[in-house]
């Protein structure tokens, strides 16, 4: 299975997002069979644009993605449908 977190940094979410974020984020990457193989995992976080914290094929154990999942506060707009544009590229190219 691949899952694709898509994590939104924009500044309506003062005073600073990132914790609970990492956090929420964090706790679906744990919940997921990531170590046995069965599961690959990216992060896009979107503010005005969207950037490619780690793609599918980057990580393949639970403690590398969490280790990875530290980003500050961004203070910008959110814009997820260019997250999700981003995303469906970068998974055609992948897959």
């Amino acid at each position: 299975m691949d899952v694709t977190l898509i994590l939104d940094r924009a500044d309506y979410l003062e005073p600073d997002p990132s914790a609970w974020v990492v956090s929420i984020a964090r706790q679906l990457i744990y919940g997921l069979p990531v170590d046995s193989g069965r599961t690959r995992v990216a992060v896009i976080t979107y503010g005005d644009n969207a950037t490619v914290n780690f793609d599918l094929v980057r990580y393949s154990k639970t403690t590398d993605m969490s280790n990875a999942l530290s980003f500050g506060y961004m203070g910008q707009r959110s814009h997820i449908q260019v997250s999700i544009r981003y995303d469906t590229i970068r998974y055609d190219t992948i897959r």
